[in-house]
């Protein structure tokens, strides 16, 4: 019995000490602005924003308003950092889509056979 409660308190420890392999959830502030998705040849301006939206659990998140620029659907009205990405979320706070943080940006190879892409809008901070 001894034995057995040795191995265990062991392999708490072990796992405890291991931790996380993910990097800190970015701050809404370090990610808020203007972003621009794209996705062959179509794109959107966004905007990402540091107002909490309680009911979806995550940030304001407003989509251009020109008929032109965004032309696929865009349902998302708040967003949510990760530490491996963002989240963009509809009213009830249900993903929509998740970016996956790249080098360069964030992906999302879900959202459409060609990969849509999700970068800083040239210029914006």
């Amino acid at each position: 019995m001894r034995l057995i409660s040795t191995l265990l308190l062991s392999s708490m420890f072990t796992a405890a000490s291991m931790g996380s392999t993910l990097p800190p959830v970015p701050l809404a502030r370090d990610l808020a602005g203007d972003w621009v998705l794209s996705d062959a040849g179509r794109s959107c301006a966004i905007h990402l924003w540091i107002d909490e939206i309680p009911n979806a659990n995550g940030y304001r998140l407003t989509v251009d308003t020109c008929p032109e620029a965004c032309n696929f659907s865009m349902n998302a009205v708040a967003w949510r950092p990760a530490p491996d990405g963002i989240s963009l979320l509809d009213r009830e706070g249900s993903t929509l889509i998740f970016f996956s943080r790249e080098a360069n940006g964030y992906r999302s190879d879900i959202a459409s056979d060609a990969g849509m892409r999700m970068d800083r809008k040239p210029g914006a901070r």
